[in-house]
């Protein structure tokens, strides 16, 4: 089936922030539906993940988890490099992953050969449960 049109937040959203040890407020559907997002496409959205928490600005380390335990942890790089972004997909998921600021959306579909086509090579999270930052 094809991805519907129009994709919006799930009301049941709600990620546990955590900030130096601290519980700070979670990101809910309303938290994310109120911010612009910081790039987009017809079918996707895309927000830094200091735009949505302010205090991860200059955050050295982002550990997202999901709610099996399963995690991934993101190294704030320098200028240039990847950085964490919490994205709606085309399906309707919510997803953690590390964007390259140039290209946030970058093309992998029907590139390589038939048998041995790359995907998407950046490490991502879905579903979200908690963000744990630390500066």
């Amino acid at each position: 089936m094809p991805p519907p049109h129009d994709v919006q937040v799930s009301e049941a959203l709600r990620i546990e922030v955590v900030i130096d040890g601290s519980p700070e407020s979670a990101l809910t559907a309303t938290t994310v539906r109120d911010i612009k997002p910081d790039f987009a496409d017809s079918d996707r959205r895309g927000w830094w993940i200091s735009t949505l928490i302010p205090k991860a600005l200059g955050a050295k380390v982002l550990v997202a988890e999901g709610p099996s335990g399963v995690g991934l942890r993101l190294e704030t790089p320098g200028p240039g490099g990847l950085m964490p972004a919490l994205l709606l997909t085309r399906r309707g998921d919510v997803i953690v992953a590390a964007v390259d600021p140039q290209d946030p959306f970058p093309r992998y579909h029907g590139q390589g050969g038939r048998l041995r086509r790359f995907g998407d090579p950046m490490p991502r999270l879905s579903p979200v449960s908690k963000l744990s930052i630390q500066r």
